[in-house]
């Protein structure tokens, strides 16, 4: 009987082992999506309570360059509580209705020193910070002051 039950309970363990793992696999295949196929964002900004979309970038170099900005970030899985709402949000749009998707939207805060972007995955517990010559490109591309 006890042979049973911890053999219940190390394939409980691994279920659940395997079920995070999947998570973060679809997040890398979508990841691998946005690169394979065309892709939105939206670039939204706060105003007042809410945010505004102030960008759409459908230029696929230009969404590349975002997207190859957020991929490299040293994301750390951390639960994270910042100052005030996001200074910017990024949504990807995906644009083939063929392939199933779940949009990502990345919720990003300027410093004080507007020098780093910290960003985090909304929905998910991923934080990180954006080095200040990614901070400069990113900026250039939202058109940023």
């Amino acid at each position: 009987m006890k042979k049973l039950f911890i053999a219940g309970m190390l394939l409980f363990i691994l279920l659940i082992v395997v079920a995070c793992n999947q998570k973060e696999s679809s997040y890398e295949q979508n990841l691998n999506l946005r690169f394979n196929k065309p892709i939105n964002l939206l670039v939204s900004k706060a105003e007042g309570q809410g945010y505004t979309v102030y960008k759409k970038i459908e230029d696929n170099e230009a969404a590349k360059t975002i997207l190859d900005i957020l991929i490299n970030v040293r994301w750390e899985t951390a639960k994270v509580s910042m100052l005030g709402q996001p200074d910017y949000k990024i949504v990807s749009v995906n644009l083939d209705p063929t392939i199933s998707y779940k949009p990502v939207t990345y919720a990003i805060w300027l410093s004080p020193k507007k020098e780093i972007l910290e960003v985090i995955i909304e929905g998910q517990s991923k934080y990180g910070r954006i080095t200040k010559e990614d901070t400069t490109k990113l900026l250039s591309i939202f058109g940023a002051p």
